[in-house]
């Protein structure tokens, strides 16, 4: 029987849909290569939206969509650079693939994942801040326009997340422009307006430049407020949130031992995926770590200290990075909690006995973010210049063809012998 006999062109749409739909990112980029319409299909944003949603909710019934995460290490020899690996979320962390090509050097920080697709920044000439947001599975990435406020800030943190109910994805920077500022400025960038607007800024300010987590359609933040006590004044820390399909401010009321911290101790907010909620973590004193977690997402009165754990001889405290599906800690970046040639690893520890496992990952510095192949920019072609980058529309779409331009060249008859849809080490 031959090739084009064996191809059903004369199945109805839906019935292509249905199939396609559970279907994983490699063979989907095969079938863009069979027809014009079957390319067409597959690239529309209906079903780019639906193929995400589905593997949103199945993304642990097989292999192909099992639980991943990201992993960023940045190495230091002659000269500085990055390495971006998929690993599972299993006993070894073992190595999905490693990541070919991605274009971006040691100034670039990962803000966040969400449906497949990254947010990085460039803090390479300072804070003047530029933004890309790429979706390393298929090779495809765009840069934002610049945003409004352009001078150099005291402090800026920056959360990035999905809009479900506009299908939007969006960035949202809150900056402050000097030590003895009382307020922030914020604005918000949607990608599909391809735009950046300021919003009325919250009373409280930011209590560190690091990166906000998304969690259930919010971003989150430590922040805090002045106030007098008896005379003395200090500040008082509570979680604030921004929704990003409301678009209106969330408080949430901290543990008493956070939202009085210490002068000595700090924290920082990381995703709780089992329990699609938040964790706390608390350096107390750098002598101890605590880790609370909202069993129940915004109830309050849920906060729990699930565990703590103390640093060991003279090493510096670990830093999290995130949590494994059975509840194990992923850290970095120590070895029995003792620094190795001034190298960090990436390991993991069970809380309870404290048992640590190394997973052969190195380097100076890591970032761990949960990931999820998927097709979200297939479809996404725009002009990135936008109002406020008008100057830069030569830059507007790098990398957009990338491997796609091949598979859409061999459907649509351009090209004889284009590369695959994805290139995997």
């Amino acid at each position: 029987m031959s090739k084009q006999a064996m191809i059903p062109y004369n199945f109805p749409d839906e019935i292509l849909m249905e199939i396609f739909h559970k279907l994983p990112i490699k063979s989907l980029g095969e079938c863009m290569c069979v027809s014009k319409a079957w390319n067409f299909l597959i690239k529309s944003p209906s079903f780019v939206s639906a193929h995400v949603n589905i593997l949103s909710t199945n993304n642990t019934n097989d292999n192909n969509n099992k639980k991943l995460f990201l992993v960023m290490t940045s190495f230091h020899g002659r000269e500085t650079k990055l390495e971006y690996s998929l690993h599972f979320d299993d006993q070894y962390f073992s190595k999905y693939t490693q990541l070919q090509d991605i274009p971006f050097d040691t100034h670039h920080y990962i803000v966040g994942s969400c449906n497949g697709l990254v947010c990085l920044v460039d803090f390479q000439f300072s804070f003047h801040s530029k933004f890309i947001l790429c979706n390393p599975t298929i090779r495809k990435y765009i840069r934002l326009p610049k945003p409004c406020f352009r001078n150099l800030p005291y402090k800026v943190s920056i959360g990035f997340g999905f809009d479900s109910i506009r299908n939007d994805y969006k960035l949202l920077k809150i900056s402050k422009k000097d030590v003895l500022e009382e307020n922030v400025e914020v604005e918000l960038y949607s990608l599909k307006r391809n735009s950046w607007e300021i919003l009325a800024p919250p009373k409280y300010d930011l209590y560190s430049d690091d990166f906000m987590v998304f969690v259930n359609g919010v971003v989150h933040w430590i922040a805090c407020e002045r106030v007098n006590n008896h005379g003395r004044s200090r500040f008082k820390f509570l979680l604030l949130g921004f929704d990003l399909g409301y678009e209106v401010f969330k408080e949430v009321m901290l543990p008493d031992s956070l939202s009085n911290l210490h002068e000595r101790s700090e924290m920082y907010v990381m995703p709780y995926g089992e329990l699609s909620s938040i964790a706390v973590i608390e350096l107390a004193l750098y002598e101890k770590c605590n880790i609370w977690v909202m069993k129940e997402y915004g109830m309050v009165e849920t906060w729990t200290n699930m565990f703590s754990f103390r640093i060991i001889g003279n090493g510096p405290m670990p830093r999290i990075l995130g949590f494994k599906k059975n509840g194990d800690l992923i850290l970095m970046g120590y070895n029995d909690l003792q620094v190795v040639s001034n190298e960090l690893q990436v390991v993991s520890t069970e809380p309870e006995s404290g048992e640590i496992n190394g997973f052969g990952i190195w380097g100076m510095y890591a970032c761990v973010f949960s990931y999820m192949e998927s097709l979200v920019l297939l479809d996404h072609v725009i002009d990135a210049r936008g109002e406020n980058d008008a100057n830069n529309a030569s830059n507007s779409i790098e990398g957009a063809a990338g491997d796609l331009s091949d598979a859409e060249d061999e459907a649509t008859g351009d090209s004889s012998d284009g590369e695959d849809f994805i290139s995997y080490a």
